[in-house]
């Protein structure tokens, strides 16, 4: 499923969206003492190539023996979110962080107006229809 909003709306949009719930996350693993879990939907800024995504910053709890989560982020990644490597990523929300990594090319205001596309993984879909 796909559905086209202005960055500055997609963040609240998903925050209303139950069927997100459901959608896998995947790890993208940093090194031995952190790792983030990636949401498994993503936005799409065609005009810049970029995708965001939201995840967790998890940290190894020696006492534990597991990673544990620490903090939120917002992930960069180059071109689409499936075929890429994160870039970059920050303790922000989209518009904060996408600001920082394009490093003043452009004003927050041009960034909160770009059109983006928040895709949800097919198999996600297709799980929760055969489900119902």
């Amino acid at each position: 499923m796909n559905k086209r909003y202005r960055l500055c709306d997609v963040e609240e949009a998903v925050s209303e969206m139950d069927e997100l719930i459901d959608v896998d996350d995947d790890i993208a693993e940093i090194d031995d003492d952190m790792q983030l879990v990636i949401s498994g939907w993503s936005v799409y800024i065609e005009s810049l190539n970029l995708s965001l995504g939201q995840g967790v910053a998890c940290i190894w709890d020696e006492e534990e023996k597991l990673f544990m989560p620490d903090f939120d982020v917002t992930i960069v990644y180059e071109g689409s979110i499936e075929s890429q490597e994160w870039l970059y990523y920050e303790q922000d929300g989209f518009v904060v962080t996408l600001g920082n990594w394009l490093n003043g090319r452009l004003s927050s205001g041009q960034i909160e107006q770009l059109w983006c596309e928040l895709s949800i993984p097919e198999q996600n879909k297709a799980n929760k229809e055969s489900e119902e």
